[in-house]
Order: structure tokens, then sequence, then C-alpha cells
């Protein structure tokens, strides 16, 4: 039977906090060896990746189980993911190790006490279905943890000892990272507001937990000081991802390895900057990343290597999915040209809008003229806004801010023929509408995908969102003359 001090995350250890109340868990001097114990597994899985608790007789397993709970506690206080994380990835390759001394019988009764997923042992294979797999692996990127690449017979996935054992770390890393605001073995045991019982761990952690805290943001900001002018606002969701990941302790595959290198190269990063993002890999190596990324960027091998295109880094797992922006592009790198939209200046940037707007394959160079003298000098800054109805604002002649339902949102990429310069100039928008719920209204194309991006997944989410508006009297034909909205920004939540 596997034992909880080696597993203290496992259901059945909540048995040991029977008759335990959270103030004498904080406060009472019989529980300090836990509260030590608690520090111990947060501190080294903040700065090391690793957590060094021996069990019995060295510690006792009860101690070890609450020093969990309580460590637990303080992350729920934290409330920092970037810490949980780290914690989760060295949890996990803790109770790796361990399940690597089990017997085939304990292993199993493990990964089903455990209940993310059910296995039976089946001679020397261990047998899961297919729905379990899928759950279990869907974060796992390289291509051998493909369902397709473990083969299905009558709904079942049967996996060797060792391929066992490494998917349950991501089941139990996935777990520990789904951390509520309190989790749930604590606020299903004590009593008061979830509030309550962070208020309760700050007061008898604070300087731990502001320790932690710095920890985790220099441990980022050392990774990311030398980057340069990137800017990750403008990058795709694919890098962010995988730059989080690396950021959290997580060991990359190398396709994302790959991807992170050749699309910070194609950017003009240095190489140097480059290999410091893999220090906080569990696994770095200073000598063979360095290798690997002055070869890469062209340093020492005298060619750089491109940045894999959208439907390379689908097929490879490096993509987690696209989002509205995404679908209008093929190529990483054009996802953050299209993001930079928005440091043009103001005169080409509603130039750009109006382009999209008047929807012409050749640039009407008339109808831009007489919508540019419409308009004036229009800044895209603003100052005091009213809150204003849609149809106050529509009215008004100034900015405004209005809360609207999102009633359409489409992305578009279409090419405009500019004789005069003899080239095409390619257009990223998305066409919106708004709505008061009775009535809507169209606005100018945005071109801006910093501000798109929030307003598709208001528009997916059906949920309302707050904007900065401003109308104007559009010439779209000769002879058409409409009113729109100009969206200028979107009011974040507090």
């Amino acid at each position: 039977m596997p034992e909880h001090w080696r597993y203290p995350f496992l259901p059945t250890a909540s048995a040991i906090l029977e008759d335990v109340n959270l103030e004498s868990l904080l406060e009472d001097y019989f529980y300090a060896e836990a509260r030590a114990l608690a520090i111990s597994r947060l501190e080294t899985s903040a700065t090391r990746g690793i957590i060094d608790i021996e069990g019995p007789p060295t510690n006792d397993e009860n101690d070890i189980v609450l020093g969990y709970v309580i460590s637990r506690l303080v992350l729920a206080a934290t409330d920092n993911q970037a810490l949980v994380n780290y914690v989760a990835l060295s949890e996990a390759i803790r109770a790796e190790a361990h399940l690597s001394s089990e017997t085939d019988e304990d292993l199993v009764d493990f990964v089903n006490k455990l209940g993310a997923v059910q296995v039976k042992l089946n001679t020397s294979k261990f047998d899961m279905s297919f729905i379990d797999y899928v759950r279990a692996a869907s974060k796992l990127r390289e291509g051998d943890w493909k369902l397709s690449n473990r083969g299905v017979s009558n709904g079942i996935v049967s996996l060797d000892r060792k391929t066992l054992i490494r998917l349950m770390r991501e089941v139990i890393r996935q777990h520990l990272e789904e951390l509520p605001k309190a989790p749930n073995e604590i606020k299903n045991k004590f009593a008061g507001t979830i509030d309550e019982l962070k208020s309760q761990v700050s007061k008898t952690f604070t300087e731990r937990i502001g320790g932690l805290n710095t920890v985790v943001d220099e441990r980022q900001a050392e990774a990311m000081k030398e980057l340069g002018r990137f800017d990750l606002a403008k990058a795709p969701p694919c890098f962010n991802l995988n730059l989080m990941d690396l950021q959290a302790g997580v060991n990359l595959a190398h396709p994302s390895r790959f991807f992170i290198t050749t699309f910070l190269s194609s950017l003009n990063q240095d190489p140097e900057a480059v290999m410091r993002l893999f220090a906080t890999a569990p696994d770095f190596k200073e000598a063979f990343t360095r290798y690997q990324v002055e070869h890469i960027s062209g340093k020492t091998s005298g060619t750089q290597y491109s940045s894999p295109k959208c439907d390379t880094l689908v097929s490879s797992g490096v993509c987690p999915g696209p989002n509205a922006l995404c679908r209008q592009i093929r190529h990483p790198l054009s996802y953050y040209r299209v993001m930079a939209e928005s440091e043009k200046s103001p005169k080409t940037r509603m130039e750009r809008i109006l382009l999209a707007a008047l929807n012409k394959e050749s640039y009407p160079a008339k109808l831009i003229e007489k919508n540019m003298a419409r308009i004036g000098d229009f800044d895209f800054t603003y100052d005091k806004v009213k809150e204003l109805k849609l149809s106050e604002a529509l009215r008004s002649e100034s900015c405004s801010q209005i809360t609207a339902k999102v009633g359409h949102f489409q992305g578009r990429v279409y090419s405009v023929e500019i004789p005069q310069e003899e080239r095409k100039l390619w257009i990223t928008k998305a066409t919106v509408t708004i709505s008061d719920s009775n009535n809507e209204y169209d606005c100018l194309p945005l071109t801006d995908w910093k501000i798109a991006l929030p307003i598709e997944e208001a528009h997916f989410k059906s949920k309302k969102i707050d904007l900065i508006v401003k109308p104007f009297d559009i010439d779209l034909d000769e002879g058409e003359t409409r009113k729109l909205f100009l969206i200028l920004d979107i009011v974040e939540e507090s």
C-alpha cells in the first residue's frame, strides 16, 4: 500500500486531518515541525526545483502530511500561479521518484486511489481507457504521446511501467496546479470562509510569503531582463504558453525549444539572452544549451534557422490552439507584426482603418483623402470620458465609455493594390458590431488586435464589455455616408 508520507496529496491522506483545527495547525508548538516542513517544501521548490524530505524515522509521517497541507494553504495565500506551478512540478518529480520503487500492484493501487485515471494490471502491462489516457496526456506535446502512436484496442491503451510512471507525473502536476482560492482539503475541513482562511495563513506566514514571491519574481526577471525591445504582448499564444511553461520549470519538448529559439532569433534577439531563458528548465545544462542556441541562431553554424510555420507548430504539438488572430495568419512572426499595428502613427493607423472599412481592392485615394479631411488630425489618445448609453454615445461628438454586448465579430485578411508604390498592402481586420440588447451598431473595422482579441473573447463568452468609443461620419462610397463607432480601447475589469 502506498505510504502517505510519500504521496500526501492522496485523498486517503486527509484522514490525518481528523481532530486538527486550523488555529492549532498554524499556532501551536505541537505542529511546529509540520510548519517547518511546509516552508522547506516551498522554498526548495521555488529555488532549486526539488523537494528532499526524508520519511520515517527522520520525520514523522503525520508531520510530513500536515506540512504538505500547510504548504497548500500558503500557496493559496500567496496568490502566485508561477509559484504554484514550480511547486506542482517539484511535487510531481518527487512522487515520480517514489513511484519508480513501488511494486506493480502498489503502483496500480496508487493510481486508482489518486482517482484522476483508472488502470488495471495486465501481466506486465497497465491498461487504461483511451478517454483517461487522452485527458492525462493532453499537455504532453511530444509525438510519442499522441493517441495514434499508442494504439487502441477495444477502447483500451496499454502502457509499460516506465510510461505509466511518467504519465502519472504529468497527472500529479496538472492536479496540483489547479489550486483554488483555498485547497479543497482545507476548505472542506476547516470552518470559515475562504478569505478568512487565507487571512489566517497570511498572518502566520507573512514574511515567508513575501520571500517566496520575491524568489519567483527574481527567477522570472533574470530570464527576461536581456531580451531587449522584445514585447511579450505582441507574441502569439504558442510562444507565450511555452515561455510560461519554461519559466515555471517545465521540461519543454524539443519542438518547443526549437520554436522559442528560432522565433526570438528571427526577431534579432541576442543568442546569449535567449540561452538565459532556458536556465529555468530543470534539465538545464549550460554548455549543451549554448551549443544548441548558437547553432540554431546561426552564430556558429553560419545558417540561421527559420521559425516554423503555424501548421508545423500544430502538427508537432507546440500550438495550444488558435485565437481569432491566429486563424487569419499562417506564421507566428506575422502574428507579432500584426500586433505591432498600434505603434504606427495616428495618420497611418486611421488610413488603414479606413481602407479596411472601404473594402476596396485598389487604393481609393480620393475617398481616403475625403474621409481624412472630415476626421481631421485625430489622436487615438483620450482623456476623461463620460459613461453613456450606446444611443447617447452615437449622438455625442466626443469619446464615451459604453457597456455593450458584441453582436458580431469576424476576422479577415485581404490586400489592397497601391499603384503608385507598386505593391500590395495586406490588412488583417476584425469586423465588429456592438449591441445594447435592443439595437445593433456598426463599428469601424479594428486593425489593432490588442483591442480586437479581448472583444472576440467577450463575444465568444457572450458577456458584456466596457469600451471607449467615438462616432464618426464616414463616406463609404460616393453618395453613401454612415455614422460608425470607432473603438479606441477596452476598459479593463477592476
